[in-house]
């Protein structure tokens, strides 16, 4: 591993900074992965390494951010009891399209997916809709598998896009929707870890205090999710949003 060369002190400073504010904004919004993914690369890691030792920083975290929320009692179990299967293989089939698709689709599919996240935020759903909408199964499904279905297929913005879809469409607060997705968004990323694991793929002097850092972050932005309630939530999730069309458009420019 030649490229462990060029990984100085200055480095593992900044992957540690970056793990923490990946794992405070994750556990409010979701999209960690966009910070530590580009920072790593920017490294010089090779892109599969980068995407083993991410997975595992963002396994520990979320882990850490499921444990916080469940503790506070903010999970929906129900909800995530029902999503978690379908989530799965609805994932599984987007990971086995993905790879039949040329790269520029991809990019432009996660571009437009960003707007109509927005959108989907700043639509006010009515009080009567509330309170006609059970957490029945097909409910449960619909608006979750579908999330599932992008994780595999694209991936980036999985934890926001469920969080905003389980508040529109289950109309859950943003609070509840937000900590429900983790234990999800855990569950999804458990497979990933132990395939890079067995491969030998992630790079452990690196992974290892970017999980801490993001356990520490994690820890710390589910506690102030807990706190600000709704309107906090819902400033970070447009915060991400922005922040991966801005990173998408730069992308596709260069």
């Amino acid at each position: 591993m030649d490229f462990l060369q060029d990984i100085t002190i200055n480095w593992i400073i900044i992957f540690i900074i970056t793990g923490f504010i990946a794992g405070y904004i994750d556990s409010i919004a979701g999209g960690g992965g966009m910070i530590q993914v580009p920072v790593l690369l920017f490294s010089g890691i090779p892109p599969v390494i980068v995407l083993a030792t991410n997975k595992t920083a963002s396994f520990a975290g979320t882990l850490m951010a499921t444990i916080k929320y469940a503790s506070k009692k903010k999970i929906n179990w129900k909800v995530v009891s029902i999503a978690i299967i379908p989530c799965l293989i609805a994932s599984y089939i987007g990971s086995e399209l993905v790879m039949f698709l040329p790269d520029e689709i991809i990019q432009w599919a996660i571009l437009i997916a960003i707007p109509i996240a927005m959108l989907m935020l700043f639509k006010k759903s009515t009080k009567i809709k509330e309170e006609k909408t059970e957490l029945s199964k097909k409910n449960i499904v619909l608006a979750t598998a579908p999330i599932g279905f992008y994780d595999g297929l694209l991936g980036p913005g999985t934890g926001t896009y469920l969080t905003i879809s389980m508040k529109k469409f289950l109309h859950l607060d943003y609070l509840i929707s937000t900590a429900s997705t983790k234990p999800l968004n855990f569950a999804t990323n458990v497979g990933s870890f132990f395939a890079f694991f067995f491969a030998g793929k992630i790079l452990w002097a690196i992974a290892i205090p970017m999980a801490l850092a993001n356990i520490l972050g994690s820890y710390i932005g589910s506690h102030y999710a807990i706190k600000g309630g709704e309107g906090f939530i819902k400033k970070v999730l447009v915060f991400v949003l922005v922040a991966m069309l801005l990173a998408n458009i730069v992308k596709i420019l260069l």
